[in-house]
């Protein structure tokens, strides 16, 4: 008697087991943003996206309040990638920090983050992230925007100024991270560290369910293992 053939299983859909449903494969999954912290921040939380850097002009929505800003401007993001990439689930965000109702992005000289940080000292201000999932094939847009608020220390000149000749002020929005050699000038936060990185991992994790994907689906499959 020749052996059983093994049933192919469809093209796209996960291998099932007995007494499972057959479930379709979640699509790759692409960052449309060339920050380091992004992906840091998503790589920590067990996903390795792919990236896709955008190239997307942020002047257009000169004008707008930040979260307007940083909202439209991750859509264009995720819809410049996803348009190379229809295969793929598809993130874009954007962030601006927000102080006396002026943006405030990447400091456009070293000038310019020495000046933002006399604006800052002392000061509070909210640091916004835009997000845009776009979904595969049928291209369904997801937005949400998160808004952490964050407390400014006060430091010295002298420290403003080795803290700008550093250079990691150049590379963010507001001139300071939260994580690296600015977070001693930092009084502390009100919301989610994440999103100041620039991604905020709840709001992704209520964003995948309403496309109907598991956070937990995209963990690469190391991190599996402390399930």
């Amino acid at each position: 008697m020749s052996p059983a053939r093994r049933r192919r299983q469809p093209a796209g859909w996960r291998r099932c087991y007995a007494g499972q449903v057959m479930q379709p494969a979640v699509p790759a999954f692409v960052l449309a943003s060339a920050s380091a912290g992004r992906l840091r921040v998503l790589q920590d939380a067990g996903i390795d996206p792919e990236v896709v850097i955008s190239d997307v002009d942020e002047t257009a929505y000169a004008g707008l309040d930040t979260a307007a800003v940083v909202g439209g401007l991750a859509e264009r993001k995720a819809a410049a990638v996803a348009a190379r990439r229809p295969d793929a689930l598809v993130l874009g965000c954007d962030s601006l920090l927000d102080l006396d109702q002026m943006s405030f992005g990447k400091p456009a000289s070293a000038e310019h983050a020495v000046d933002m940080w006399h604006r800052l000292s002392g000061r509070e201000g909210t640091l916004f992230t835009g997000h845009c999932l776009i979904t595969a094939g049928d291209g369904r847009r997801v937005h949400g925007v998160a808004g952490t608020v964050v407390r400014f220390g006060t430091p010295s000149d002298a420290e403003v100024a080795a803290y700008v000749a550093s250079g990691e002020p150049m590379a963010m929005a507001g001139a300071f991270s939260i994580d690296g050699l600015g977070a001693p000038f930092l009084q502390g936060i009100d919301g989610d560290p994440g999103n100041v990185i620039g991604l905020s991992l709840p709001l992704l994790r209520r964003m995948l369910a309403d496309v109907g994907v598991a956070i937990t689906d995209l963990w690469r499959q190391s991190a599996s293992k402390w399930r």
